[in-house]
C-alpha cells in the first residue's frame, strides 16, 4: 500500500475503522500522514487535515502537496472541531490527545450527534473518562481496538451515535467492555499499564494509614 511507511501501528488502528468511501477529518493531523494514507489507498473520497497550530499545519501542507492530493485533502486551522461542519465529514478521527480534551472536543460539537457520523478516538490518558461521556451522551461504543507502538499500549475507541444512554462497570470504564470481552493479545499489557499504577497508590495509601477508594482513583 501507498505511503504505508509513515503510518504506524498506532495510526493503521484508527485507520482500521475509517468506511469505505468516507469523508474523513483528521482533529490534530500534525504531518497529515493518515488522511493522505486513506485517500491513496481508496478508504476515503477526501479529507480535511485539521489542526489549532499553523506549525502542524504547514507541514501537512508540504506533505499534502507532495502526495498531489491537494484536490482532495483540505487543511483547516481551527480549535477542534469547530468550522468542520461545513466539510460533512462522515468519519472523525482524534488521535494523540487526552481523553479529557477529547471530551471537550466532541462536546463542543454537536453536530457530532448524528447516526451517519463514526467517531474514532485514540485518548492517550483517561480513557476511563471519555468512555462515560460517550456513553451519558448517547454515542454508542461499538468496538474497541488495540495497539502496540514504541512500548507502549494504545487503545483506539470506535463510536457512533444513537442517543442511547448506557453504563458502563468500573473495570469496563478503565479497560473497555469490547477488550474485556475480545482479550486481544495485548490485553494483558493494558491491564498492567492500567492496574500497576493503581495497585501502587492503594499499598502506598494503605502504609500511610488512610483508605483506598477505587472509585475516586478513576
Amino acid at each position: 500500500m501507498k505511503n504505508e511507511q509513515k503510518i504506524d501501528a498506532r495510526l493503521l488502528s484508527a485507520a482500521s475503522y475509517v468506511r469505505d468511501g468516507a469523508v474523513v477529518a483528521d482533529i490534530g493531523s500534525d504531518h497529515a500522514y493518515l488522511p493522505i494514507y486513506l485517500v491513496q489507498n481508496g478508504v476515503a473520497v477526501r479529507a480535511v487535515a485539521a489542526d489549532i497550530n499553523e506549525g502542524p499545519i504547514e507541514n501537512a501542507r508540504v506533505n499534502v502537496s507532495d502526495a498531489g492530493l491537494s484536490d482532495k485533502i483540505a487543511l483547516e486551522i481551527c480549535d477542534g472541531l469547530h468550522g468542520i461542519e461545513k466539510y460533512a465529514p462522515t468519519d472523525i478521527i482524534v488521535c494523540g490527545m487526552g481523553g479529557e480534551l477529547i471530551e471537550k472536543i466532541i462536546k463542543e460539537a454537536p453536530f457530532t450527534k448524528n447516526k451517519d457520523i463514526r467517531l474514532i478516538l485514540q485518548p492517550m490518558s483517561k480513557q476511563e473518562v471519555l468512555r462515560a461521556y460517550l456513553l451519558r451522551e448517547g454515542y454508542n461504543i461499538i468496538s474497541e481496538k488495540l495497539s502496540y507502538d514504541d512500548g507502549r499500549t494504545y487503545v483506539c475507541i470506535c463510536a457512533e451515535y444513537d442517543g442511547v444512554a448506557r453504563e458502563y462497570s468500573d473495570a469496563e470504564l478503565l479497560l473497555g467492555r469490547h477488550n474485556i470481552e475480545n482479550r486481544e493479545p495485548l490485553f494483558s499489557s493494558l491491564v498492567d499499564a492500567k492496574i500497576s499504577p493503581l495497585k501502587k497508590r492503594i499499598d502506598g495509601l494503605k502504609l500511610s494509614g488512610q483508605s483506598a477508594d477505587c472509585d475516586e482513583m478513576l
